[in-house]
């Protein structure tokens, strides 16, 4: 049973870790919504989070039986899903809206990724307009992944959050 996708070739105890950590900041971040006040205001879309998870898991007998062998129970699934469809819906709803992405910012990237690894291989690049759109999607998906880490951040230095060392 994984709720988590795995990385190929990673040893068991960095996924652990790995996930812990996503369990972790999810919950910061939940917190933070909550806290806030603007959990409440959202349109969260938890039953398509909840079906992936379970489709993830391998289906719901499955996902069950998993969940006995560990003590817990659906209800734990349920909490999970509400607390990524609630930040999905926040991202969604709150930060993307926020992230800009110029013209003068696509060329600049082309040229930094695209052009200049096709001239070190000494090749001919592919013109702008064939790859803006993908060159556009890669710098929104990183402007909003800065701007999730500086919430996360910031929700952290308002939340009291225990770090028990190894």
């Amino acid at each position: 049973m994984r709720l988590v996708p795995e990385v190929d070739g990673e040893p068991d105890e960095a996924n652990r870790s790995r996930v812990l950590d996503s369990r972790i900041r999810l919950e910061i971040q939940y917190r933070d919504l909550e806290s806030s006040g603007v959990l409440f205001r959202l349109r969260p879309e938890v039953e398509p989070v909840r079906d992936r998870l379970v489709a993830r898991a391998g289906g719901e007998d499955a996902l069950e039986k998993g969940l006995r062998q560990l003590g817990m129970a659906m209800a734990d699934v349920d909490d999970l899903a509400l607390r990524l469809a609630a930040v999905d819906a926040y991202v969604e709803q709150r930060l993307r809206p926020r992230i800009s992405v110029g013209l003068d910012q696509v060329e600049s990237t082309y040229r930094q990724l695209v052009v200049a690894e096709y001239e070190r291989q000494g090749a001919t690049p592919p013109p702008l307009e064939e790859v803006r759109d993908g060159i556009y999607r890669l710098l929104v998906e990183r402007e909003l992944n800065d701007e999730i880490a500086r919430w996360t951040g910031q929700a952290e230095a308002r939340l009291e959050v225990t770090v028990f060392a190894p």
